[in-house]
């Protein structure tokens, strides 16, 4: 069987004769040594000599004959080479714990190796030789996977290098024996060498337990001889002697007489693989692993060298000893030592080439000797080591072999967590792959006590704990990384399976940090509560096994199904046992070796369920330290201590007691002979601050004394984050009351963690915390009608929150928060305390939030100032206390007021200034319209004076501020129409209730006409819009007040009387014309007839005939004009007819012709019914809400006294003109106005009701046909 095998072989190196192995062009710098050998020691190049030939002088250099036929095969072997395949390799130091270079000393010919040299086993700056007393690490991998972190899930294994060596060489070595363990984190395999005989037999029946039976029960069984399974480590004489031969060679090559020169500058080599390196450092340090903790044993040495190692498509960490020398033409070169009386076989060639390639070695330096005396040296490049005489193998082979396991291990060691024990026995042709946590748990090995009851807590694996380290220290060392938002599925898979292995009640603190470090997966530290936005996170650049192709990952709880939802290739699940045979490992490997691995699930889901996963893992993260907190005071403290389970521990330096230390002074106190303090001055040195135990709370740093405190305030920290972002949520959505209810938890798990931080000291809440609780109070008023929704989102609490809520009354009772924070009343006390948080979140606020918050502080001012405002005219109007009972209200709506415009002005925003101070001025208009009693003769008094003159300087300050109507067009017009109002208002009272000061003076008309004057100027009846015919209404009344006053100057008589009259004309004209446009019948029947007045009193005392025809033909032609009005007036009568009403004739009374003042009327009813709404948005208008006061039936008399009025006036005039023309010649009356007296007698009549008509019916007909006659008449003048 063994002879066909090396056939098979043979033949296999036949075909792969020749082969090149490509190295980089430029060595690693940690390997690169200066050239500084002198002649003396310079090496020859001898390539594949004769291994037979034992003679010839000390590195003697051959005949010319020999090296020309050894330079030629040597050239055709290269040509066959650069025809063939390649051989890829590279590596990169990653740790050394030796300088680079060390000087190579040649040993003369016949010296003497058995004799140890002055400087054997001692240390050595620049090189670390083997040292038979010293061992490495049982299980290296865990070792270097925990010196760096950064590799894993980059690399495919981490190993010792003999353990890879020893796995490629299975196929060359029959009679080889492997006992490995495997593990899987991530796509990397940490494969170990385990020894058998060690652990399952040399120790107690105690330890490895679970291992020994199965060992005993399965694998011995199915094996026929013993030896072949407990192969014990070589330990011969020969073998010590041979190991003592090669220290003592070693210590002999190193050259401590030469100088060495200075090292040449490093510089920065990137690794072939993508090597993450933290530069980002975290704010808050998780706590690390014991030592004991991250390995299954006791720790040993370790290794000279540390290297990322990639074999074609491999990526490999290794640690090697391998000793590195250099000198003269050779800089980088290995020693071998071997006996000329034994040819090198062809494992020991694999092991030459392989050490060589994973160090990156160009050369190898062959010392043969002949029982310890040296004979002779030979150099060899490595690309010439599988071509050696004796010793010759195929690359492509062992690439094929390094392959085919790595497929292997990775198609059926798929599960994160399990162990797997890689078997060979002696002489045997496969190798067997065992899943021992698989095993264990299909009840093969009783490791749970179910089938044996003397079961010990030793009996359980002793990698799991060291695995689940693992995980955690990875994901620990992804999370400080730059690329850690490309690796948050990757780091939530790594600390989900660290969770699944490990025991909360043993590892409380590694628990509690990998649930804080999940939850701030869900909810970063980062995340800004004022725009919670998260984004799904998926690895980009990299795949990573999941614990999801095991099943105990497979079922996902519900807060995270949707994190589950997501499409990716499965991993098959391995089998207990798997096997392959040694020949399928030579078989060439076509394709890319890669692992049945798959994406991490993406953390998907709504903002709402990452918050619950978040708050379910610091609810489990605070339980776990509760309960070991608990456990830890059950042991050490007193029964009668009754203290919170998170209450604070004593340092160690306070429980222990104070004693001398030699060699270290006792401070004594000293104090100054001349300090009037007699109190002792102690000195002692300053602590040292751990920067592991700190906490960065509001950009401050705290020191806490334990790791227990730091995890207790993290995660209370970590708690009031996410329930400030869940408030922010609902305040999104509209649910305040959710919203209230998450801002209270949010405060009481801040001011648990500031108890728990400094008790003495007061950590102020964030403001984003504070105004958040202002803005829910604030939306809360504006939607005060789903109050009953509000208060059962407020009141209902759910399961999770239940849990947190019972461990923040383990650390603060929370009467005192809920005070603070409460569901309000009703509206007035959602603003209140609504303004109260913005107050308080303004006093820690910095420059970039002041501002905003300042702005909100604004707006609720304006809604409290307004509410009070209103609440003061309804209580005046529906109880009628008073102006003075009310006055409180009054001066809390100016105090609010005036100080939203403070914050608005800090701000600079102008139109809120210009609106609150609209605002204030409509204080002031109420102040002043509440004001006047309510009994008693009606006079405009000093106080009314004085609250308009505070409304018109506030509507003035308003528009200065504005300066122009494009900064703010609503608020503008707003202003402008209040100003105008007011001004109207203003004059209006002073004219028709004159006070008593301006009784018999003239300043008084002209105070009321620059009033009016100033409110005409603020009319824009030009611009179309809604409020076009009001400005329209507005100045024509403004007109009619303005006439009214100059038409009672003309009838007092005063100075200047033609001036006055003809101001009088213009405004009433003014004022007709826009009440023609608008229609009005009231208004245009009432201007109308007051200029027919005015025409009347300008009659008076005249007696030119003409001029008094050519008056009462005007005052029939306004009378005329009215036509429209009455046509109005008559569809309305009849309308109301119809509508089975009065008839107009009945109602036929002695009106009085007095001035109807419509306007001024509804304008002082319409302030006490204005309301006004300032929204969140500055630029939101405030809208008015008139009320209409009139009502039909005073419509009705008003028009009847007028209609009564007018038909007096058309009388008046017919009945004049008729006396006039009886006194005039028939001819001279044909020609002066083109009407007769007949006909004049004619309108008389018809003018006269005799039929009993309803009057607006008879006016129109009279006017009807006096207005063709009346047209004619003046056609003809």
């Amino acid at each position: 069987m063994e002879a066909s095998k090396e056939k098979e072989m043979e033949g296999t190196r036949t075909q792969d004769e020749d082969f090149q192995v490509v190295l980089p062009n430029k060595e690693s710098n940690s390997l690169v040594i200066s050239d500084s050998v002198g002649p003396s020691q310079a090496l020859s190049p001898i390539r594949k000599q004769n291994m037979g030939t034992a003679c010839g002088p000390f590195l003697e250099e051959k005949k010319e004959t020999e090296s020309y036929l050894q330079e030629r095969a040597y050239g055709a072997q290269a040509c066959r080479d650069e025809q063939d395949m390649r051989i890829h390799s590279a590596a990169v130091v990653k740790s050394s714990e030796v300088e680079f270079p060390v000087q190579f000393r040649e040993l003369q010919s016949n010296t003497d190796l058995k004799r140890p040299p002055s400087n054997w086993l001692q240390e050595h700056s620049s090189i670390r030789l083997p040292n038979p007393t010293l061992k490495h690490a049982d299980f290296s991998s865990f070792l270097m996977a925990h010196q760096f972190p950064d590799c894993i899930g980059e690399v495919d294994v981490v190993s010792d290098a003999e353990n890879i060596k020893k796995l490629l060489k299975i196929p060359y070595n029959p009679k080889a024996h492997v006992s490995m363990m495997i593990h899987r984190v991530g796509k990397t395999l940490l494969i170990d060498e385990f020894d058998i005989y060690k652990y399952l037999l040399r120790q107690s029946k105690k330890e490895w337990h679970w291992l020994r039976k199965f060992f005993f029960e399965h694998v011995l069984q199915s094996l026929t001889q013993m030896e072949n399974v407990l192969v014990r480590p070589n330990k011969s004489r020969n073998v010590v002697q041979s190991r003592s031969l090669l220290s003592k060679f070693l210590y002999h090559s190193i050259n401590e007489e030469e100088k060495r020169p200075p090292s040449p500058p490093t510089q920065p080599e990137r690794s072939p693989i993508s090597v993450r390196r933290p530069s980002v450092i975290m704010n808050e340090v998780m706590p690390e692993p014991s030592l004991e903790e991250q390995l299954p044993q006791s720790s040993g040495e370790s290794f000279t060298r540390n290297v990322v190692w990639n074999f074609e498509d491999l990526h490999m960490l290794i640690g090697t000893d391998l000793p590195i020398f250099g000198g003269g033409k050779h800089p980088c070169v290995s020693l071998r030592l071997r006996d000329m009386s034994r040819p090198i076989n062809i494992l020991t060639g694999i092991d030459y080439w392989l050490d060589n390639l994973m160090c990156n070695v160009p050369e190898v330096i062959m010392c043969y000797h002949l029982d310890g005396i040296v004979q002779k040296y030979e150099l060899i490049k490595t690309e010439d080591l599988p071509h050696m005489s004796d010793s010759q193998f195929s690359p492509r082979l062992v690439r094929d072999v390094a392959q085919n396991i790595l497929a292997f291990l990775n198609s059926k060691a798929t599960k994160e967590g399990h162990t797997y024990w890689l078997f060979k026995g002696k002489d045997d042709d496969i190798v067997k792959l065992y899943d021992l946590t698989s095993l264990s748990f299909e009840g093969r090995i009783c490791v749970d006590g179910n089938e044996e009851e003397t079961q010990t807590e030793d009996s359980g694996n002793p990698f799991t704990v060291p695995v689940a380290m693992l995980f955690y220290r990875v994901a620990k060392n992804m999370r400080s990384s730059e690329d850690y938002h490309t690796k948050i599925a990757t780091i939530r898979a790594l600390l989900k399976n660290s969770l699944t292995l490990l025991d909360k009640k043993e590892y409380p603190k590694i628990v509690s940090s990998a649930h804080y470090m999940l939850s701030d997966l869900y909810v970063p530290q980062d995340i800004d509560p004022d725009s919670p936005v998260l984004s799904d996170c998926s690895d980009e650049d990299s795949e990573w096994l999941s614990g999801g192709g095991s099943d105990e990952e497979a079922e996902c709880s519900s807060d995270e199904e949707n994190s589950c939802r997501f499409e990716s290739q499965s991993v098959a699940p391995s089998n207990p046992s798997s096997t392959i045979k040694v020949s399928s490992l030579c078989l060439p490997h076509a394709t890319k070796t890669q692992s049945h691995y798959y994406k991490a699930p993406p953390l998907l889901g709504s903002l709402e369920e990452r918050c619950y996963n978040a708050l379910n893992h610091v609810v489990e993260a605070l339980q776990c330290l509760c309960d070991s907190r608990g456990k830890e005071q059950e042991h050490s403290g007193s029964p009668g201590e009754k203290e919170s389970p998170m209450c604070s521990p004593r340092s160690p330096e306070q429980q222990e007691p104070k004693m001398a230390r030699p060699f270290q002074p006792i401070p004594m106190p000293y104090s100054p002979l001349n300090s009037k303090d007699n109190s002792a001055l102690v000195i002692a040195k300053e602590k040292k601050i751990d920067t592991q135990l700190t906490v960065s709370i509001l950009s401050h740093q705290y020191i806490v004394a334990s790791w227990w405190d730091k995890l207790s305030v993290l995660l209370l920290r970590k708690a009031a984050l996410v329930y400030l972002v869940l408030a922010r949520s609902s305040c999104n959505a509209q649910r305040y009351g959710l919203a209230l209810r998450y801002i209270k938890f949010s405060f009481h798990a801040w001011h648990c963690m500031a108890s728990r931080l400094c008790g003495h000291l007061e950590i102020p809440v964030p403001n984003q915390a504070l105004a958040l609780a202002g803005d829910t109070y604030y939306m809360l008023s504006k939607s005060w009608e789903e109050v009953a929704s509000h208060i059962e989102d407020f009141n209902n609490v759910t399961n999770v929150h239940q849990d947190m809520l019972g461990l923040f009354e383990c650390l603060e009772p929370s009467e005192e928060i809920y005070k603070r924070l409460k569901f309000a009343c009703d509206v007035e006390e959602a603003l209140v305390m609504s303004l109260q948080h913005f107050e308080k979140a303004l006093s820690s606020a910095d420059k970039q939030t002041y501002f905003h918050l300042l702005r909100r502080l604004g707006n609720v001012c304006n809604e409290l100032g307004v509410m009070y405002m209103n609440q003061s005219a309804k209580l005046w109007e529906e109880e009628n206390v008073g102006f003075e009972a009310s006055k409180e209200l009054w001066t809390k709506s100016a105090e609010l007021l005036n100080r939203g415009i403070e914050a608005f002005t800090q701000v600079g925003d102008i139109a809120n200034v210009a609106l609150l101070h609209s605002n204030t001025g409509r204080l002031m208009r109420l102040c002043a319209f509440y004001c006047v009693p309510a009994e008693g003769h009606r006079v405009f008094s000093a106080t009314e004076r004085h609250y308009y003159n505070q409304a018109v300087t506030e509507y003035q300050k308003a528009l200065d501020i504005l300066k122009q109507r494009k900064k703010s067009i609503e608020i503008w017009d707003l202003v402008v129409w209040e100003f105008c109002t007011t001004l109207y208002t203003f004059a209006s009272l002073m004219q028709d209730h004159p006070p008593y000061a301006f009784a018999a003076g003239d300043d008084l008309a002209r105070e009321i006409v620059d009033l009016l004057s100033k409110a005409l100027k603020y009319c824009d009846v030009k611009s179309p819009g809604a409020r076009q015919p009001l400005y329209q209404y507005r100045a024509a009344v403004i007109y009619m007040r303005l006439a009214g006053i100059y038409h009672s100057a003309v009838r007092a008589g005063e100075s200047d009387t033609k001036n006055m009259r003809h101001l009088a004309e213009r405004n009433y004209n003014k004022a007709a014309a826009l009440f023609m446009q608008l229609e009005n019948p009231v208004d245009i029947l009432k201007v109308q007839l007051d200029r027919a007045v005015l025409i009347e009193d300008q009659i008076q005392g005249m007696t030119n005939q003409q001029h008094l025809i050519k008056h009462h033909i005007s005052i029939l032609q306004l009378l005329v004009e009215t036509k429209q009005a009455l046509k109005t007036c008559h569809s309305m009568a009849k309308l109301k007819v119809d509508q089975g009403g009065l008839d107009g004739k009945e109602h036929r009374d002695d009106g009085v012709d007095k001035d109807v003042d419509k306007d001024g009327r509804q304008e002082k009813d319409n302030a006490a019914a204005k309301d006004r709404k300032l929204g969140e948005n500055s630029d939101e208008e405030v809208t008015l809400a008139p009320e209409n006061t009139s009502n039909e039936d005073e419509d009705n008399q008003k028009i009847r006294a007028l209609l009564m009025v007018f038909e007096k006036k058309l009388h008046s005039s017919l009945m004049s003109l008729i006396k006039i023309m009886s006194g005039i010649s028939k001819a001279s009356k044909k020609s002066n106005i083109g009407i007769d007296a007949a006909t004049l007698k004619q309108m008389y009549s018809t003018s006269l009701n005799t039929q009993s008509l309803p009057l607006p019916e008879h006016l129109l007909n009279a006017i009807n046909f006096i207005a063709p006659i009346l047209h004619q008449a003046t056609m003809y003048r």
